[in-house]
């Protein structure tokens, strides 16, 4: 299972917890909200920029993506005509929302890869 998406970042928004900021971004139908470490990819970068995202089961996919992350999928449920997916990667969130289906159950280790235009 993969699902790879081509994104542009909308936004980054700060969080309460330090250093801790998430990313709001288009990726075709797709809408992506990812939080990210300031340690791990300086939110500088990031601003106007685009990105590709990976969601796998397969860990040697996500480890050719300059950030890599293991978890779980947390919950899949509908809110109004969408999808939503929320996966946790220990703690930080990755939440997918989208008109069609992802293939995606609770409970499913996946791996999710970025890579980030520079």
């Amino acid at each position: 299972m993969s699902v790879k998406l081509e994104c542009v970042i909308d936004g980054v928004e700060d969080l309460r917890m330090p250093r801790v900021y998430r990313v709001h971004a288009t990726c075709g139908e797709v809408k992506l909200d990812f939080e990210l470490h300031n340690d791990i990819i300086p939110k500088a970068m990031l601003t106007g920029k685009n990105m590709r995202v990976e969601v796998s089961s397969e860990k040697e996919s996500c480890l050719q993506h300059y950030f890599c992350g293991q978890g779980y999928v947390v919950s899949v449920g509908r809110v109004g005509e969408n999808q939503r997916v929320v996966i946790s990667l220990h703690g930080f969130l990755v939440v997918l929302k989208t008109p069609s289906q992802l293939g995606l159950n609770p409970m499913d280790q996946v791996f999710v890869g970025a890579d980030f235009e520079q």
